[in-house]
């Protein structure tokens, strides 16, 4: 039995590619290069023998018009693998631009032409290999033989439908299509302006556009909207005193954060500035019945242009405290824009309905104070809109060992690419004072999103705000800034 060692062409030194739960070797040699055909299977054969090769080599082409290209193995007794690189065979596997090497005897891999390495209209070459070290047991017996069927599927850009011009509709982004749908929107002569609105999700989405041209990519596009938000507004106005051209516009939504979940939207374009009545409607909160439920809405999640975390209401009126760091951007100022998203349904990420300013903040203690400003479309509040919030507790009182609870939006909180509100708990583990500022430290479960969220004690009473985790290998403990550092100014702006 020969030993599974892939070694560079190039290097003399041996390299090691590291696997799921194994190492494997083998020599990397050219081999008959077979062609792939869009929806034709392929069968594919390895060899395990002494003389035989542990990977079979194989290319496609991709043409211009293509979206996407999937390749499937099926029909395999045994653990294979995939591995994909433009242009040139694979000498090294460390180096492919694409693979598969999951527990799954068959695999499959979705390229698509906003991959982090965008698929090109270029020769494509694939590895099909088994890399365990030890022979596969097929119907009970040690096999050095290894049949399979591979599949190649390109999926052009096809249009899903064509929009009306103030007709709204609904859709889904599936993972099968790479999460993205193609649209057509016919712009008539003597249009001043356009508006394109992606609403009702729960997905962070995107969205670009093209004039005349279907053909979308990243570097290949006339108009691109991307944020924090699922909620995406693009609007095209003319220039110079000229309307906008008239025609064709493609446009493509996307989701480039999550690829394993189908994802469901509301598109509705118009052609002028004003947002429709539909995406203007702003609810009230259900009325809150119990403590928990109160916390629970008080815990709003806050997006910036650099980032996004968490923050709790303290007052009626839609003061809001966070973490500086949640609205900084990326010069160290504030965010030209704050967005507000409020829970309304603990199982569902929360609703992007707010904008907010900066009233106040404090750099070193890494707190800010906002206050709601507007409907997320620049609408006006209701009269008489009354926001839940937190009652604030003296954290002079804390103790080692006391409970704590932790409610925000950790990245991590979900398995699209928006997430629910969280809940954890842990204990005060401790306190430590530097420059001035106390910080709580805890043994709970804290991570990114969670910033500027809320830590409360057992009586439901806001006692500070999760800021930093510092991790090392045996485990992190939490940071948190206690609401005795919130500024005494700023309890005249929140009325307490």
């Amino acid at each position: 039995m020969k030993s599974y060692l892939l070694r560079s062409t190039l290097m003399v030194a041996t390299i090691l590619i590291i696997c799921p739960a194994f190492l494997f070797s083998v020599e990397k040699t050219l081999s008959p290069k077979g062609e792939l055909i869009s929806g034709r299977p392929t069968s594919g054969h390895i060899d395990l023998s002494d003389d035989g090769q542990v990977y079979q080599t194989f290319k496609f082409k991709v043409p211009s018009d293509a979206f996407s290209v999937r390749l499937t193995v099926s029909n395999s007794p045994a653990d294979l693998d995939i591995y994909v690189k433009r242009g040139e065979e694979i000498q090294n596997y460390d180096l492919a631009d694409y693979f598969s090497n999951r527990e799954d005897y068959n695999e499959s891999l979705l390229i698509t032409r906003l991959s982090d390495i965008p698929l090109e209209d270029d020769v494509y070459y694939v590895d099909i290999t088994y890399q365990r070290d030890t022979l596969p047991v097929i119907n009970g017996n040690r096999a050095s033989n290894i049949s399979f069927n591979i599949m190649m599927e390109l999926n052009s850009y096809m249009i899903t439908d064509t929009l009306l011009p103030g007709v709204s509709a609904g859709y889904k982004l599936f993972p099968e299509n790479g999460m993205a749908a193609l649209f057509a929107l016919k712009i008539p002569k003597g249009t001043d302006v356009f508006r394109i609105d992606l609403f009702n999700t729960t997905a962070d989405l995107d969205l670009m556009v093209s004039y005349e041209n279907k053909i979308i990519t990243r570097s290949m596009n006339d108009y691109l909207r991307e944020s924090l938000l699922g909620s995406e507004t693009l609007i095209v106005e003319g220039s110079n005193g000229h309307p906008v051209k008239s025609g064709i516009y493609y446009i493509l939504v996307f989701d480039q954060v999550s690829n394993d979940h189908p994802t469901s939207f509301s598109m509705l374009a118009g052609l002028d500035m004003v947002p429709p009545a539909v995406l203007t409607e702003i609810p009230s909160f259900p009325a809150a019945g119990d403590e928990m439920q109160n916390v629970l809405m008080a815990t709003a999640e806050i997006i910036g242009n650099a980032g996004k975390g968490s923050g709790c209401f303290v007052s009626s009126a839609g003061h809001i405290i966070t973490n500086w760091h949640v609205i900084e951007d990326f010069t160290g100022k504030v965010s030209k824009d704050i967005f507000v998203a409020i829970n309304l349904s603990n199982e569902l990420p929360p609703m992007e309905l707010f904008k907010a300013e900066l009233i106040d903040y404090s750099a070193s203690k890494d707190l800010a104070l906002l206050k709601i400003s507007s409907g997320l479309y620049g609408n006006p509040i209701p009269p008489g809109y009354l926001f839940p919030y937190f009652t604030l507790e003296n954290t002079e009182s804390l103790k080692l060992g006391q409970p704590l609870t932790y409610l925000g939006y950790p990245g991590i909180g979900g398995t699209g690419s928006r997430a629910s509100i969280s809940l954890t708990r842990g204990i005060v583990s401790g306190f430590e004072r530097a420059n001035g500022n106390l910080l709580v430290k805890t043994d709970a479960e804290i991570n990114s999103g969670n910033s500027g969220g809320a830590a409360i004690n057992t009586y439901y009473e806001l006692i500070g705000f999760p800021t930093v985790t510092i991790g090392e290998d045996a485990g992190q403990l939490g940071y948190i800034t206690p609401v005795s550092m919130i500024p005494r100014e700023w309890f005249r702006y929140i009325g307490r």
